[in-house]
């Protein structure tokens, strides 16, 4: 074979090279002019290479990026090559697009530069990547940081009340008499209802971010329900520093009252904690435009525009100093917004501006406000019963133990769960309270057992510390009839108790 049929052969292999070639392959004169345009630009950037040829190459150099041609240009005159230069483009339709560039000079037989060759790999898909990488790197980082500073905020959470029922334990240890034991009780007792409802506000976050809050809606008279969360809040906040101040008409909504009372005392507790001592909080019920309206409004720290952009947020919460004097889990606000909207409702808060105040409105469905109960004949002497508790927490079943005999009923106490249900036949209670978490057998195997016996207690009660509406399905299939999760609320055990 001939030299000149090597060299057409080695030129077809290279033209065939640079069509097939999934990166547009283009050259240019020193001047810029584009000589040669293959498929693959012809793809990349929307321009036949008769429309490409014999024009300049800023063609698809945006306006904004033209000064590289010149810096391009300068270091081919030089002899440089420029290797993966990564830069922005833009096609024949205006789209900008990503690309790596590689410009090489072109020389002729003496030497001389007298072009460049230019191979341009679209890198959009790359760089979208490589963005979405860094977005989510960024994200588990602050996920990161947020984890920590939440946990590092409940472990002070957590420590504050454990310190008051620790130092109201010591100074019980030392009493001289019977006459110094209501103050430290009363501070204990407080703080257990802070601890329940920190503890409570976290599972409900959790059981928002699933979807599994369910509501047990009714009539509710919605200025009964702020009077009792008043109360709440007056029984739980020692001493009560603020002025407030209760404006309530008389307004029928359709809630859970269980839930509407969270709401109130949420809002409540949120004002408590950023209003100064001595200064007022009123709380306001109105029918307005067909809807029953609730108005907290505070003479506190108020909130800025960026605030008040992320207020009902999940762990955010207003200026914090150091000390975290205000305290709390940043839920409280989450999970009023949540509870509202569940009610088919709508809640806000405006705000002044910094130290001027704050008002949270919630609006919740009007109705009729229910008929008002008959009078009674003064309430029921509670009755004696016959209970059996089954928990392998001395401390715990001994305490509810004395506080059930003082309640006037006769109480016996199992350790483990056989111990349990051996109990159960020998006594026969009318009312057993049985911990899940046992040894031996846990508590749903001895509910399990205790329905087998031929004495059934006219209540059988699950107690833990697990509240999830599967908790209470998976007792109720075992056999239970009710479902307290600790720490136990007195208020609804008495009512188990009488019923």
């Amino acid at each position: 074979m001939s030299a000149p049929e090597n060299a057409d052969v080695v030129l077809s292999r290279l033209a065939a090279i640079v069509d097939s070639s999934d990166d547009a392959i283009i050259s240019k004169t020193l001047d810029g002019v584009i000589t040669s345009w293959n498929p693959a630009a012809e793809r990349m950037f929307g321009y036949s290479a008769s429309e490409a040829i014999g024009r300049h190459i800023v063609l698809i150099i945006p306006a904004e990026r033209r000064g590289e041609e010149a810096m391009v240009l300068a270091r081919l005159r030089r002899g440089e090559r420029v290797d993966h230069f990564e830069t922005v483009r833009q096609t024949k339709d205006g789209r900008l697009i990503d690309i790596s560039l590689t410009v090489s000079p072109v020389r002729a037989a003496d030497g001389t530069i007298v072009g460049a060759s230019k191979i341009a790999r679209d890198v959009t898909d790359r760089k979208r990547s490589d963005e979405e990488r860094t977005r989510l790197l960024r994200e588990a980082q602050e996920a990161n940081r947020a984890k920590d500073d939440f946990l590092a905020m409940f472990g002070h959470e957590l420590r504050n009340p454990l310190a008051a029922v620790a130092s109201a334990a010591d100074v019980i240890a030392v009493a001289r008499g019977i006459d110094e034991l209501p103050r430290p009780l009363a501070v204990i007792g407080r703080q257990v209802a802070h601890l329940r409802r920190l503890i409570d506000d976290l599972l409900d976050a959790a059981r928002v971010r699933t979807g599994k809050i369910a509501l047990d809606l009714g009539p509710v008279n919605l200025r009964e329900a702020v009077d009792h969360a008043v109360t709440v809040l007056r029984a739980a906040a020692a001493p009560f520093r603020h002025l407030l101040e209760v404006d309530a008409d008389e307004v029928g909504t359709w809630a859970d009252p269980t839930r509407l009372e969270q709401i109130i005392l949420n809002l409540l507790v949120n004002a408590v904690k950023y209003t100064p001592a001595g200064r007022r909080i009123r709380v306001t019920v109105r029918a307005e435009d067909g809807r029953a309206v609730l108005r907290v409004t505070d003479e506190g720290v108020g909130l800025s525009p960026d605030a008040l952009s992320r207020i009902f947020d999940l762990f955010v919460q207003g200026e914090q100093t150091v000390d975290r004097a205000q305290g709390g889990l940043g839920i409280g606000l989450m999970l009023v917004r949540t509870l509202v909207e569940l009610h088919g409702g709508t809640v806000d808060a405006t705000s002044p501006g910094r130290g001027a105040g704050s008002t949270f409105t919630v609006r919740l469905p009007l109705i009729p406000l229910p008929a008002a109960a008959s009078p009674g004949a003064g309430t029921p002497t509670p009755s004696r019963r016959r209970v059996l508790i089954v928990e392998d927490n001395e401390d715990a079943g001994e305490m509810l133990r004395v506080y059930l005999e003082r309640r006037g009923h006769e109480v016996f106490m199992a350790t483990d769960g056989a111990e349990g249900v051996q109990m159960a036949s020998r006594v026969q209670p009318e009312i057993a309270l049985v911990d899940l978490g046992l040894p031996n057998l846990d508590g749903l195997e001895v509910a399990r057992h205790i329905r087998r016996q031929p004495h059934q207690p006219r209540h059988l009660i699950a107690l833990t510390g697990y509240g999830r509406p599967e908790d209470r399905q998976r007792c109720l299939a075992a056999g239970f009839d009710s479902h307290l999760v600790k720490p136990i609320d007195p208020t609804r055990l008495n009512d188990l108790l009488e019923g």
